[in-house]
């Protein structure tokens, strides 16, 4: 079994793609309360550290597993480079991108993985990289750091994010990113994501119908080597959370049914979703520190309200089984940060290969992507 270790894990998309692709993480860390207690529960079988890897060195790492990780994945906070925040290159957790290669350095893995934000490349920041690349031995080959969207890998969602992707030469076969593009299948529509999810209501937690659709049957697979958190169970009794409904006014169901799909409403300037097409990014929004701004929800496409947890859930490619908080708030700030688990898999299974992880080891579920593509 190989050792993966996940930093900066937030709720664990990244963690759930390499689970996935038959890298299921031992150790993931992550500063953020609810954030890591959802990704404890999801992975019950994978160790979750509450800490600050700004004031962690990698030895109090090495203390929580044995013997070389094999893999070290994760994805530093990036509103100091985003194109949709102030893009502060003084922002204090740029730094944090310095610490993520620092530690990589320090644990010597056999490959490592860090996804960012795409203004990452450009003029103003590339030397912020350039910078903490130097960190890493030159023993590592590092590609050439490639910008890929997760709907070119069949997510429901489109959402741009610049890969570096670094191993030891003789210790791993050759990963190309060649391997990876050739995983690239045809977007997922946000008609296909949803399919089967009730309307929310008062409750939290709904029933919903078992559908044959093929992307909800791929998301929504066992994940073995991971443990069953007690959602699984829930779901296969129809029982799913994250439907808990947000109230509007009268006024505002007004407009948002006003508001054509694929169009933004001129008031909240909140979008409305185009059935026929992938999703745009879901944002996170801002953490309590930066004043605990909730970034605006699509509307959905044929109801006059924004999408709820699990819809959100669902187009960011989380299986229903996924649990996330109690509070809707918390719940799409987690989504919204997160890394898209089918493109993270996709990632990863080229990784895993280059690993000796094997096809039986890395479930080989590609059925859904052929359909995918012929649609």
């Amino acid at each position: 079994m190989v050792t993966v270790i996940d930093l900066f894990a937030g709720c664990g998309g990244l963690s759930l793609g390499a689970a996935r692709a038959g890298l299921p993480p031992k150790l993931a860390v992550e500063l953020d309360d609810h954030a890591a207690a959802a990704h404890s529960q999801n992975f019950p079988k994978c160790k979750t550290a509450k800490l600050d890897l700004s004031k962690v060195d990698a030895g109090a790492l090495s203390s929580l597993y044995e013997g070389r990780p094999d893999l070290v994945i994760g994805g530093p906070p990036c509103q100091g480079f985003s194109y949709i925040g102030k893009r502060n290159q003084s922002d204090p957790r740029n730094d944090l991108l310095d610490r993520f290669f620092q530690i990589v350095a320090d644990l010597k893995p056999r490959a490592f993985l860090m996804e960012n934000v795409p203004g990452l490349l450009d003029k103003s920041s590339i030397h912020l990289l350039e910078r903490a690349l130097c960190r890493v031995s030159p023993k590592y080959t590092i590609l050439t750091p490639t910008v890929l969207d997760a709907a070119s890998f069949g997510a429901a969602t489109r959402r741009k994010r610049v890969l570096v992707i670094g191993f030891d030469p003789s210790d791993v076969d050759f990963i190309s990113l060649d391997a990876i593009i050739e995983r690239q299948r045809a977007p997922t529509n946000v008609r296909q994501a949803l399919a089967g999810l009730p309307e929310p209501g008062l409750a939290d937690v709904a029933k919903i119908r078992q559908i044959d659709e093929p992307y909800v049957k791929f998301v929504n697979r066992k994940l073995p080597n991971v443990g069953d958190s007690g959602k699984l169970s829930a779901l296969c009794d129809g029982l799913v959370s994250g439907f808990a409904a947000t109230k509007h006014s009268e006024e505002v169901q007004r407009r948002f049914s006003e508001t054509a799909q694929g169009r933004t409403e001129k008031t909240s300037r909140f979008f409305r979703l185009n059935p026929n097409e992938p999703a745009r990014t879901l944002r996170a929004g801002t953490g309590a520190d930066r004043g605990s701004f909730q970034s605006a929800r699509p509307i959905h496409f044929e109801s006059p309200r924004v999408i709820s947890v699990r819809e959100a859930a669902r187009i960011q490619g989380f299986p229903d089984w996924f649990g996330f908080h109690h509070t809707k708030w918390h719940s799409h700030r987690m989504i919204g940060n997160s890394v898209n688990p089918l493109f993270a898999e996709a990632v990863l299974k080229a990784i895993a290969n280059s690993l000796g992880v094997s096809k039986n080891e890395s479930e080989c579920h590609d059925l859904y992507f052929l359909d995918a593509a012929t649609n």
